[in-house]
C-alpha cells in the first residue's frame, strides 16, 4: 500500500527502445515530395546536437543537463499511435509516416514497446570523463514527442500540433503524439548526474540499434556527441531553493492542491503538413448563440465516462478522524469537448450554468445546465460546478456506507485517457475554450473537458470516506459522473465505475488492501511497496 500523496504523473518522459522482430506494413505508398533546404526529400528522422560545447550548471555535486540533442523530422510528419483494447492486454504502437496526403504505416513489434511511454531502452546516453572513465551508462526510453520543439525547416509545420508527452496513468487507453513536419522535439526531458568535481566531460546520445532500424535513422545520423563544461552554480550563489534544476520538466498534477488555472481546450487541429494538406484550423465561435430547442444533436454531445478509484490510502485526518483517501478521474470520450460556462447571477456568489455545443469547432447551441457557486476554501477560492461528480463507498448489496465530501468541481483536463477517439484533443493550449476556476470578483467563466481527456480529483481530509462507522470488510468505491442527468451527453450507460476494496485495521489504525483492477495494480506507483 501507498503512503497517500498528491497524484503527479510524468507526462514527458524520454525515450524509446526496441527489440529486432518482423513489422507489420498496413500501408505502402511512394512518395515524390521535394527536398526543402538542409534535407533529404525522402521523409527522414534525424539525431541533431544543437552544438558540439554545452554548458552544464551543477548543485551541490549534481548536474543537470538541459535538452541539446533533438529528433529532427525532415520532409514528413511522423505520427505515433498507441492503445490497447483492455487494460491487461499489451500496448500495440504504430507508426505513420505522412507526406502530403499519402501516409505509409507500420506496426511496431510488440517486444519493442514501452507502453504508452514510446519504445523500450531506445536511447543510450553515456558521460566519460577526460581519463576515459565511465560515470554514466544510461539506457531510457525514447519519447518521439516532447515539451519544446525546434523548427527546422523554412516550409515545414507553422507550430506545434501533437502533444507535449508520451505517457498516462493506469487507466490511459490510447496516446497519440507525434513530430510535426519540419520540426524537432529534445531526446530527454531530464537528466541528472553526479559529479565529483569534474570540470569536462564527453556525452554521448545514441539510438539504439533496433530502434534506430525501425525509424529509419540514416547510419550517421543516430548518434550525437558533445562536450559539457560543467559549471558550479554553487559558487555563483545558486544554490538557494528547493534544488531542482532547470533541466527538471514538471509534471501535470490532479486538484487538490493548486488547481491549473491556464488550462485549455483544443477543438481544432493544425496541418500537419504546414499548408499542403489543407486542413489548416478551424474557426472557433461564431455559432448559435441562443437556447437550443430540442435535443442537441449526438455530433455536438461530449461522453462523460467514470474511471475506477486509485491511489487508495487510509489516513487519520487533522481532526482525528479515520478517513479512506482516493484518487477519482472522470472523462470526454468525445466526439465533442463538454463546455460549461457560468454567467454571474446578479451581486450574489452564484453562477447560472450553461452547457455549450460545438460541432466542428463551431458553437451551436446551448441549453441551461445548474448552477456555479463561488468556493472559498483555502487552496480554493474559485467557482465550482455543482453535481458533477458523486463518490460513494457502498457495501456489497450496493447500499452507501459513507460518502465523500467533495460536492462540486471547476473543471480542467488533467490527464489524457484516450487521444485516439474521435474529435480528441491532442494539444490543450491552441485556442481560445480556456479553462478557468475565476477569482471573486468574475463576471464569467468557462470549465472545459476536450474530447479524450479526464479531470483527477485526490479526495483526502474532508473530502475522502469517513470510516468511522464503517464495519471491516469488503466494500467498493463507486464513482458516478453526471449523477442527475443535467448535462447532455450521447449515453449515460458508462458513468458509473466500482472499485473493490477491503477495510481492516482498528481505530486510528485502519488498512486497506486494494485488488488489482483488471490485471492493473494502481498501488505500486513509483514502484513503492
Amino acid at each position: 500500500m501507498v503512503n497517500p500523496r498528491t497524484r503527479a504523473r510524468q507526462l514527458a518522459s524520454a525515450g524509446i527502445g526496441l527489440v529486432a522482430a518482423a513489422l507489420v506494413v498496413t500501408t505502402t505508398v511512394t512518395a515524390n515530395y521535394g527536398a526543402a533546404s538542409g534535407t533529404t526529400g525522402k521523409g527522414t528522422l534525424k539525431l541533431v546536437a544543437a552544438a558540439d560545447t554545452v554548458e552544464v550548471q551543477a548543485w551541490e555535486g549534481t548536474a543537470y543537463v538541459e535538452p541539446s540533442v533533438w529528433l529532427a523530422a525532415y520532409d514528413a510528419a511522423f505520427e505515433f499511435r498507441a492503445s490497447h483494447t483492455a487494460y491487461n492486454e499489451p500496448v500495440k504502437q504504430t507508426l505513420t509516416v505522412i507526406r502530403g496526403k499519402k501516409r505509409t504505416t507500420t506496426t511496431a513489434p510488440a517486444a519493442i514497446v514501452d507502453g504508452m511511454k514510446g519504445f523500450k531502452d531506445g536511447l543510450r546516453v553515456t558521460i566519460k570523463n577526460k581519463a576515459g572513465k565511465v560515470i554514466l551508462d544510461e539506457r531510457r526510453p525514447l519519447c518521439p514527442g516532447g515539451y519544446d520543439r525546434q523548427r527546422v525547416q523554412t516550409d515545414g509545420a507553422t507550430g506545434p500540433v501533437y502533444p507535449e508527452f508520451c505517457g498516462g496513468n493506469w487507466f490511459t487507453k490510447g496516446i497519440l503524439y507525434g513530430i510535426e513536419r519540419g520540426m524537432a522535439v529534445p531526446t530527454f526531458s531530464d537528466l541528472e548526474f553526479e559529479t565529483k568535481g569534474e570540470t569536462a566531460l564527453t556525452m554521448t546520445m545514441r539510438v539504439s540499434t533496433p530502434v534506430a532500424d525501425f525509424l529509419g535513422l540514416p547510419t550517421a545520423s543516430r548518434s550525437a556527441k558533445q562536450n559539457l563544461v560543467i559549471v558550479d552554480a554553487c559558487a555563483e550563489g545558486g544554490c538557494e531553493g528547493d534544488g531542482e534544476g532547470e533541466g527538471h520538466m514538471g509534471t501535470h498534477s490532479a486538484h487538490g492542491a493548486d488547481d491549473d488555472q491556464g488550462a485549455r481546450t483544443v477543438v481544432p487541429r493544425e496541418a500537419l503538413e504546414g499548408a499542403e494538406n489543407g486542413r489548416g484550423r478551424l474557426p472557433l465561435g461564431g455559432g448559435a448563440g441562443g437556447t437550443s430547442h430540442g435535443k442537441p444533436k449526438k455530433s455536438s454531445l461530449p461522453d462523460l465516462v467514470s474511471v475506477p478509484a486509485w491511489q487508495i490510502s487510509t489516513a487519520v485526518d487533522e481532526e482525528g478522524t479515520d478517513r479512506l483517501n482516493f484518487a477519482a478521474n472522470e472523462w470526454n470520450a468525445g466526439p465533442a469537448p463538454m463546455i460549461v460556462e457560468g454567467f454571474r447571477r446578479g451581486t450574489s456568489p452564484v453562477m447560472d450554468a450553461y452547457q455549450m455545443f460545438y460541432r466542428n469547432g463551431k458553437q451551436v447551441g446551448m441549453k441551461r445546465t445548474g448552477t456555479m457557486e463561488f468556493h472559498e476554501a483555502p487552496e480554493h477560492n474559485h467557482w465550482h460546478f455543482l453535481d458533477f461528480a458523486k463518490y460513494e463507498l457502498v457495501d456489497a448489496k450496493d447500499k452507501v456506507v459513507s460518502t465523500s465530501g467533495k460536492q462540486s468541481w471547476c473543471l480542467v483536463p488533467t490527464d489524457p485517457v484516450d487521444l485516439t477517439v474521435p474529435g480528441a484533443t491532442l494539444r490543450p493550449g491552441q485556442t481560445g475554450l480556456e479553462s478557468a476556476c475565476g477569482s471573486k470578483s468574475a463576471l464569467w467563466l468557462r470549465e472545459s473537458l476536450p474530447s479524450g481527456w479526464g479531470d483527477t480529483y485526490d479526495q483526502s481530509q474532508t473530502q475522502a470516506f469517513d470510516l468511522t462507522k464503517v464495519k471491516n470488510g469488503t466494500y467498493r468505491i463507486k464513482v458516478t459522473v453526471n449523477p442527475d442527468g443535467n448535462l447532455y451527453e450521447t449515453t449515460r450507460s458508462n458513468n458509473v465505475s466500482h472499485r473493490t476494496v477491503i477495510i481492516g485495521g482498528k481505530a486510528g489504525a485502519r488498512t486497506v488492501t486494494v485488488p488489482p483492477y483488471q490485471g492493473v495494480d494502481t498501488e505500486t506507483w513509483w514502484n513503492e511497496e
